[in-house]
C-alpha cells in the first residue's frame, strides 16, 4: 500500500486576478519503507516457524531392507554348535554386527592330524550374510579302481550365503562339486544347493 500527500503551493496572481493553485502530489517515501519493513519480518517469522515442520515431513522413510536384517535374534540367543545330518557334521557359529562365521569342530581325530578344516566366513547384504567357505580335507579320487580307495588333501573354496537365522534353523545356499580335477583340486563345475543346519542336541 502506498501513502500519496498532498502539498498546496501558491503560486502569483494572474492577469485574470485569480489565484492559481496547484496540488502538487508527491510520494511519501518514508512510511511505505516502514510498511514494508514490517511486512518483510512477519514473513520471515512464519517462515522460521513453518520450516521444522515441512523439513521433518521430508525426512526419508527408513529403508526397508534394514526391517528384516534388524529383526534377526542377537548372537546372544542362538545356539553355540549347530549340526547338519546330512555330512554329519558339527559346526560352532557366531554371528556379530555384520559378520557371520562357522567352523567344523567334531573332526575326526585323522582329520585333525592332517589338519582338515572347514572356515565359513560372511557379510551382511541386505538380508542376507554373503561370502564365502575355505575347505581342506580328504577328497577321493572318482576315477580309482574298484575296491581301490585314493585320498588326498584338497583346499577347495566355494560361494556361500546364509538366507536365515533364527534360534531353530539356519538356512543357507552353498556350491556343490558337479564335476572336477581330482589331480589339480580344481572345480570344473558347480551347482547352488539349499541346506539347513538345525542346534546340536
Amino acid at each position: 500500500m502506498r501513502l500519496l500527500l498532498c502539498r498546496k503551493t501558491n503560486y502569483p496572481r494572474r492577469d485574470d486576478g485569480n489565484v492559481a493553485v496547484k496540488a502538487d502530489i508527491e510520494e511519501d517515501t518514508l512510511i511505505p519503507a516502514i510498511i514494508e519493513r514490517k511486512h518483510a519480518l512477519m514473513i520471515l517469522m512464519a517462515l522460521l516457524l513453518i520450516l521444522p515442520f515441512t523439513s521433518a515431513a521430508q525426512q526419508p522413510a527408513a529403508d526397508a531392507k534394514s526391517a528384516p536384517a534388524a529383526s534377526q535374534p542377537p548372537s546372544s540367543q542362538l545356539p553355540k554348535i549347530w549340526h547338519i545330518d546330512a555330512a554329519h557334521k558339527d559346526f560352532r557359529v557366531e554371528v556379530k554386527g555384520d559378520v557371520f562365521h562357522a567352523e567344523w569342530v567334531n573332526l575326526p581325530a585323522e582329520a585333525v592330524k592332517q589338519g582338515a578344516y572347514i572356515r565359513t566366513t560372511c557379510r551382511r547384504s541386505g538380508t542376507k550374510w554373503v561370502g564365502t567357505s575355505s575347505v581342506l580335507q580328504e577328497f577321493a579320487d572318482p576315477k580309482a579302481p574298484a575296491g581301490k580307495e585314493i585320498k588326498k588333501m584338497c583346499h577347495l573354496t566355494v560361494r556361500f550365503e546364509v538366507d536365515s537365522i533364527t534360534p531353530e534353523k539356519i538356512t543357507y545356499h552353498s556350491e556343490v562339486l558337479r564335476d572336477w580335477d581330482y589331480s589339480k583340486c580344481q572345480i570344473l563345475k558347480s551347482a547352488w544347493e539349499e541346506f539347513a543346519w538345525i542346534p546340536k542336541k
